[in-house]
């Protein structure tokens, strides 16, 4: 439980942070990593979630200007996503914000490991 809760709390405070949710920015780094290749369905997909969640996330990040849809000549239902300038720069510091969380988060963990090792060696 203590596990869950500490990531409830990091979710919270990366989309305070950032603007965003951890599951938005799931998406924009899919796109990032395949500009122009990527469906609303096929986000879903890859993601192992629902459309209509991804279709959500998807809308949200386009009406705040970070993602557009375009439209192939051949089949109009068909949208390939790809990330805006701002987009691919809200993904990099959301990307850079998750590696430093990692980097404190494993830090502490050291600490943790340490003292209890630390704790456990002592003799009475």
């Amino acid at each position: 439980m203590e596990l869950k809760r500490e990531l409830e709390k990091a979710a919270t405070r990366f989309q305070r942070t950032m603007g965003i949710s951890v599951d938005q920015y799931a998406i924009l780094h899919n796109i990032l990593e395949n500009p122009g290749k990527l469906t609303s369905a096929t986000v879903a997909d890859s993601r192992g979630i629902s459309r209509a969640a991804v279709s959500r996330g998807i809308s949200q990040l386009i009406r705040r200007g970070y993602v557009e849809q375009s439209y192939k000549s051949t089949d109009r239902r068909v949208r390939p996503l790809s990330l805006t300038t701002s987009g691919k720069q809200l993904e990099i510091d959301c990307h850079e914000a998750l590696e430093k969380a990692a980097r404190v988060m494993s830090t502490a963990q050291l600490a943790t490991d340490h003292e209890t090792i630390t704790d456990d060696t002592e003799v009475d």
